[in-house]
């Protein structure tokens, strides 16, 4: 099962008791955020709507992704298995399968990969008579944000060139009822359009979806390898065919069941201040200067609602976000390097900082070519710290972790470097903006053939007859 739209979403939490309605006016500046925040913090998770915000006419939706669950109803399925299936659409047959029984297999796999595009808008949409983003009710999240931030924007911007187009999640700051900032940072694509545009001197088209269905706003933030786009993404999951519309005064197409839409432009000569932001790495990030976003026209349903996220420390929804992308790309990252057993990208590392992989050692040296593979994958170019363990090792288990990572390493030996490398725009503690370095451990066990002369002991563990013996003592003794 997968949403029609943010309010089917909204629906199936009411039925299924996992929806809080506020009906007393809530305040945008920092109360709102921090209910949902609270709540999470709490442990229950549960969305939260917000039918009056204090000044506004546009409900509120918040805690979407805020447990892993729900993730798994947005998605349809576990995040792994749905990479399992996604792995299995390059499989080749097997023997006992025949080539069209295999072909047919694949065209069903297939069938929800290109969009549906229409001319015309839904009938429960309007075009705004005038733009005024002031009448968005745009939360504040921390005290020293320098404006309303849009947190769960999708948007949409194409390739000058191929025309393939591509929809990134990029916070945006509220300049005033016409602007906003457009943060994409660098290494996104959003980014490498904008360039691209400004190397021919070109003026381009943007548009911004506020409030989708929640797997169109998954889509947006997964690290999908090219050429695969968001909406053949969003169609492999669910199955089906993603409805587009073209867009009303830009040349782009984006969802039909959007809540809002922006549409405007960039101009690749123009950038402003924007920031600072309080962001998931639990900093703010600082100000920088960004692109602005013009809006000329405002398309929305007669009633719609806006969805909101909260980024900040470590219990917030973007750290289930991110376990459902490291699960479901995990079979895919496991055919580009298939040493890898299991991976586990940390949490409490803003996820980007630090990974750790499992391995079973083949030869000399092999952690280093694992870490060296991972700086060299997609997004995974962003991890700071790799460190690399055994498979008797849990990589999900912080306590195995740091007793690998402290038993089994000699610094000068095992820890690794790299100077001069790119790093997160967001990561905070390089000397310079998008350019530091990396670290790789090998918390592996050392062999003779990497150097290690002497003998390596054992791993404490008791007979197995012992334990299944002692096991039925304990029940015996009711222990």
């Amino acid at each position: 099962m997968t949403y029609e739209d943010l309010p089917d979403f909204i629906d199936d939490r009411k039925r299924k008791e996992d929806l809080v309605q506020i009906d007393e006016e809530v305040d945008t500046y920092l109360d709102m955020t921090w209910i949902l925040s609270e709540e999470e913090r709490a442990g229950r998770g549960r969305s939260i709507l917000f039918r009056h915000p204090k000044g506004y006419d546009i409900p509120v939706i918040g805690n979407i992704f805020s447990t892993e669950s729900k993730m798994n109803d947005i998605l349809g399925d576990t995040p792994f298995n749905i990479g399992e299936n996604l792995r299995n659409l390059i499989r080749p047959p097997k023997e006992s399968e025949s080539m069209i029984g295999r072909g047919l297999e694949m065209i069903r796999e297939l069938g929800g990969l290109r969009p549906k595009v229409h001319d015309r808008l839904p009938g429960d949409h309007i075009v705004a008579e005038k733009v005024d983003l002031e009448r968005i009710p745009v939360c504040t999240t921390w005290p020293d944000d320098a404006a309303p931030f849009v947190t769960l924007p999708v948007v949409i911007t194409k390739d000058p060139v191929t025309g393939i187009k591509n929809a990134g999640m990029y916070r945006m700051q509220m300049y005033d009822s016409e602007t906003m900032g457009m943060h994409w940072q660098i290494h996104k694509d959003g980014s490498r359009h904008f360039q691209e545009n400004s190397e021919k001197g070109k003026i381009m088209d943007v548009s911004v979806c506020i409030g989708t269905d929640p797997l169109t706003i998954f889509s947006a933030v997964a690290p999908l390898p090219e050429p695969l786009d968001e909406f053949s993404f969003w169609g492999l999951i669910s199955k089906k065919r993603m409805d587009l519309v073209k867009g009303q005064s830009v040349d782009l197409q984006y969802p039909m069941n959007s809540e809002i839409v922006l549409e405007g432009y960039v101009d690749t000569s123009e950038t402003r201040m924007e920031g600072p932001f309080g962001d998931h790495t639990g900093y703010y990030s600082l100000a920088e200067e960004f692109p602005v976003f013009h809006v000329k026209k405002i398309v929305q349903k007669r009633k719609p609602v806006y969805p909101t996220t909260i980024v900040g420390k470590l219990w917030h929804e973007d750290v289930v976000i991110g376990k459902a992308i490291e699960r479901l790309f995990l079979p895919l990252i496991k055919l580009q390097i298939p040493e890898i057993i299991d991976m586990n990208t940390m949490e409490e590392a803003v996820f980007h900082n630090m990974i750790v992989v499992s391995i079973k050692k083949r030869y000399p040296g092999h952690a280093k070519k694992v870490m060296f593979s991972i700086w060299g994958t997609g997004q995974l170019m962003f991890s700071k710290i790799v460190l690399v363990v055994d498979p008797d090792i849990d990589v999900h288990d912080r306590k195995q972790v740091i007793w690998a990572m402290s038993t089994r390493i000699d610094p000068s030996r095992d820890v690794v470097i790299i100077p001069g490398t790119h790093t997160d725009s967001l990561d905070h503690a390089s000397s310079l903006f998008n350019y530091g370095s990396k670290m790789g451990i090998d918390a592996t066990r050392k062999w003779k053939s990497e150097g290690y002369d002497r003998e390596w002991p054992e791993t404490l563990q008791m007979k197995k007859d012992v334990d299944e013996r002692v096991q039925d003592l304990r029940k015996n003794l009711n222990l």
